[in-house]
């Protein structure tokens, strides 16, 4: 039976997702609160299937992800955000604590075995999982660990992708190179509009194909805010929409003119119709500022 490590400090969160993927998908699981057990371990069973990894693991060694890769078939780190891990820029990362849906996703997959042993989570893994359940997930794309672009999932439909260079079929075929790594949320009740319409079989098909052609160009990183724009739910928008907004007219009330402006350049990312926002915007940057 496939081997899956939960390596983590912190009991509760070792336990919860023991408990959740031990409820629902045919694995052994196994945890480990240190390095040392992690090392006894792995010792015991060879080679594990998968292991979920916090980089907080007491013990661990400098070259932790180097030797962790060596032993198993998927690693996928579990940090908290804006946390830096040394060796780990093509790894898959995930947030801690991790979601139950993406538990699920990750331990059905080791329990199928259907990815070659060395291998990592690419973005057709996550996808092949999330379309077979029915579920719906945005998937954020990286590269060298720089963001690249985003792939949503809505009902076990590919929906939309949308990266620095545009959006549907052709962004999605930048998006799913080999060397891309993966992180999943959940959709959230996104409102995007479709822009893919083929079923994820014709899809990876004739991306993987056009990859093979050499006629797929490689994605620049995407911005922070066009990232936020992506992710955001539509209250979430309107909630961060409101705040930009009182923010502006707190500036311009106290002649700040210079974070007014970036304060409006935000705002206007976000609320691209807004002719308020862009003629005070306008009238700022003819006076010179942000500054």
């Amino acid at each position: 039976m496939p081997i899956v490590v939960v390596a983590d400090p912190d009991l509760r969160e070792r336990m919860r997702c023991i408990r959740a993927i031990a409820g629902q998908t045919p694995v052994s699981l196994l945890g480990a609160a240190t390095w040392e057990e992690l090392d006894h371990a792995l010792e015991g069973a060879q080679r594990a299937e998968l292991i979920i990894y916090a980089p907080s693991l007491p013990g661990a060694p400098e070259d932790a992800i180097a030797q962790l890769l060596r032993r198993t078939a998927r690693l996928v780190l579990a940090a908290d955000e804006g946390v830096e891990v040394p060796g780990a820029a093509n790894v898959t990362r995930v947030t801690r604590p991790i979601a139950e849906e993406t538990l699920l996703l990750m331990a059905h997959a080791a329990g199928a075995q259907s990815t070659p042993l060395g291998v990592n989570f690419v973005p057709v893994d996550f996808l092949q999982m999330i379309c077979m359940s029915g579920d719906s997930h945005v998937l954020v794309v990286s590269s060298d660990s720089a963001d690249v672009g985003v792939i949503e999932v809505r009902r076990g439909k590919v929906w939309t992708a949308f990266d620095a260079l545009g959006v549907g079929e052709a962004a999605f075929a930048r998006l799913i190179r080999p060397e891309m790594r993966v992180r999943v949320t959940p959709a959230e009740g996104s409102k995007k509009e479709r822009t893919i319409f083929k079923d994820l079989s014709e899809l990876l098909l004739d991306s993987l194909r056009r990859i093979d052609e050499g006629s797929v160009e490689l994605p620049p990183p995407i911005s922070s805010r066009r990232l936020e724009v992506a992710l955001a739910s539509p209250e979430q928008m309107a909630i961060r929409i409101k705040q930009l907004n009182a923010d502006a007219r707190r500036l311009l009330m106290e002649r700040s003119y210079s974070e007014a402006a970036r304060v409006l350049t935000d705002l206007s990312a976000l609320d691209p119709a807004s002719s308020l926002v862009r003629a005070n915007l306008e009238q700022l940057r003819k006076l010179g500022y942000p500054r």
